[in-house]
């Protein structure tokens, strides 16, 4: 058995291209979308959540100063995003550290981001913040979540739990 203990370190690519800049990047919180039931039968009320429909999913790209890289993404289009990462595991079994691939794939379309600000001898902080359309994780190449807002698709740990959806609406 291996116990996750940190990310190692991790790359980012857009649109298949190395960005070449340091960022810290915030990942999307998943949130479904949900609505309040109640009535007979019911103590109380239960938020129930709609399955597989997500509420804003956002993710941010924080860079440390203002680059052509950092204007680009502001551009009015759809982002692709490949975030490359090396997660360090502690194997019980042989008493040694192990690295395992994750990978988080995004297409999102600019929403905000700050230019950042000027002051010598400081990080500038200008960032980008992005409306996911299509998120994908990826750990030891297994894919474990695959949430396509466009194309009705929520996929997590192997279960597409949209695919009754999908073929109710004549969308197989």
């Amino acid at each position: 058995m291996s116990i996750p203990d940190k990310l190692i370190n991790f790359q980012v690519y857009e649109d298949g291209a190395s960005i070449d800049a340091v960022v810290d990047v915030t990942l999307p919180t998943l949130s479904y979308m949900t609505d309040s039931m109640s009535g007979a039968g019911i103590a109380g009320e239960i938020d129930s959540p709609t399955i597989g429909h997500f509420s804003s999913l956002t993710v941010n790209i924080n860079m440390r100063t203002l680059s052509g890289n950092n204007i680009r993404l502001h551009a009015p289009k759809a982002h692709s995003f490949d975030f490359r990462g090396s997660v360090q595991h502690f194997d019980e079994g042989s008493g040694s550290f192990i690295s395992r691939a994750i990978r988080v794939v995004i297409v999102g379309i600019p929403k905000s981001g700050p230019l950042g600000s000027l002051s010598v001898a400081s990080q500038m902080g200008p960032g980008n913040e992005f409306e996911v359309t299509y998120l994908q994780v990826i750990i030891d190449d297994i894919v474990e979540v695959e949430i396509d807002k466009l194309n009705l698709v929520c996929t997590i740990g192997g279960i597409d739990y949209l695919q009754d959806v999908r073929r109710n609406l004549g969308r197989v």
